[in-house]
């Protein structure tokens, strides 16, 4: 079953919005104290904004106080805890806001860049303006 691409700017009521991300598809796993949530469409999720899949997850783990598990090669991502698919799309939300688009000109083509001295920086293409982060915040 294939779901319709969603805007990656949610806000953007626009049907014809060229930026666009598959919703969040996620399943219950396991019972009692191991249950937890696989993200299934995590790589493709990631790939529509263009960011490494392990940025995805770990932020899930952050925002919702939960640990994640991630396996690349089997494509197994996992978030400790029940998590409902339409939280996990708001958390995503955050996620968007803050580390993909721009916050000049909210266009998703943005490179991230992560410094050592733990600075994330994002350069935006279409405007061409440098924002700089100190870590999550």
């Amino acid at each position: 079953m294939s779901l319709a691409n969603i805007n990656i700017c949610r806000d953007n009521d626009d049907p014809f919005y060229r930026y666009k991300m598959p919703p969040i598809q996620a399943k219950i796993e396991g019972k009692g104290n191991g249950i937890k949530t696989r993200v299934l469409n995590a790589t493709d999720v990631a790939r529509a904004l263009a960011r490494p899949v392990p940025y995805v997850i770990k932020y899930f783990g952050f925002e919702l106080g939960a640990q994640t598990a991630i396996d690349e090669d089997k494509e197994k991502f996992l978030i400790n805890g029940v998590h409902e698919n339409s939280k996990l799309q708001d958390v995503l939300d955050g996620f968007i806001s803050k580390f993909v688009l721009c916050q000049s000109c909210k266009n998703p083509e943005t490179v991230l860049k992560v410094e050592k001295n733990g600075r994330i920086s994002k350069d935006c293409k279409a405007c061409e303006v440098k924002q700089i982060r100190n870590c999550f915040c």
